[in-house]
């Protein structure tokens, strides 16, 4: 079976931890190409010397305008910045890549200039500004539970490191998710967190917290490397929940099934 053609750009954190998850977890899935910014210092050095991981080939960090596509990749995964990413974009655009983007700081025009390329371009697209599995399980338990219990009064404390801003993309969206006129959010800001997001709703007759706690980066490492599975050989606009329903549907059917039998 041919291996999936993987670039990657962003090897930060969550950019590095993605490349030992692949490595250590995936054997379909090989990453032939990484790419940087203009101007970021890691251009033209070795991958293994700039992240201190071990790889059994050579791959030299390439910035995005030397990049080419002479390895044909299948699917970019974009652990960058929205800037970055509309470049790549472009590229992936150019040459038929899809894309996993994992960014959150885009502006509506962005998103929706990445939604109108998807379709005029042919190529596939999974925007996951929420990337892992839980949180997306989370976001659509709360927005149904917001709908059937109407009295409920709902609250999100999110916890993070001390440098991330407040509050987080994905309190925002776990806020607009709540059909309430408005839900507060209470930001923790202590290092030592890598993410954590807890609902609260009472009603005065019951009270349910929901919570997500991301316990290391490898959670990100492996939605992405789901939703590079996803987006392998599919065209269009994908949300990651869109990958994460499509996950339990099959699941779903495949048990049907066992059951009948």
């Amino acid at each position: 079976m041919r291996k999936i053609r993987l670039g990657l750009c962003g090897i930060g954190k969550a950019g590095k931890e993605f490349i030992e998850y692949i490595l250590g977890n995936t054997k379909d899935v090989e990453i032939c190409v990484v790419l940087c910014r203009e101007t970021s210092d890691s251009a033209g050095k070795n991958l293994s010397d700039s992240t201190g991981i071990k790889l059994n080939k050579d791959l030299m960090i390439k910035k995005i305008s030397d990049f080419k596509n002479d390895e044909n990749l299948d699917v970019l995964v974009d652990f960058s910045a929205a800037d970055t990413s509309m470049n790549l974009h472009e590229v992936c655009c150019k040459y038929g890549i899809n894309m996993v983007i994992c960014p959150n700081s885009f502006t509506e025009d962005q998103i929706a200039c990445i939604k109108e390329n998807s379709d005029k371009y042919k190529i596939g697209v999974v925007y996951a500004p929420v990337l892992t599995i839980g949180i997306n399980v989370l976001i659509d338990y709360v927005k149904k539970l917001s709908m059937l219990l109407n009295d409920g009064s709902f609250e999100i404390i999110e916890m993070h490191e001390k440098n991330k801003i407040k509050p987080t993309k994905t309190a925002r969206m776990i806020a607009e998710s709540i059909d309430r006129k408005e839900v507060p959010i209470h930001s923790v800001r202590l290092n030592g967190f890598v993410g954590v997001h807890e609902v609260i709703m009472t009603d005065g007759l019951e009270n349910i917290d929901i919570v997500h706690k991301s316990l290391n980066r490898g959670a990100f490492a492996r939605a992405a490397n789901v939703a590079v599975h996803y987006i392998y050989e599919k065209k269009g606009f994908y949300y990651m929940n869109d990958v994460v329903n499509q996950i339990i549907y099959q699941n779903s059917v495949v048990r049907e099934n066992e059951w009948k039998k």
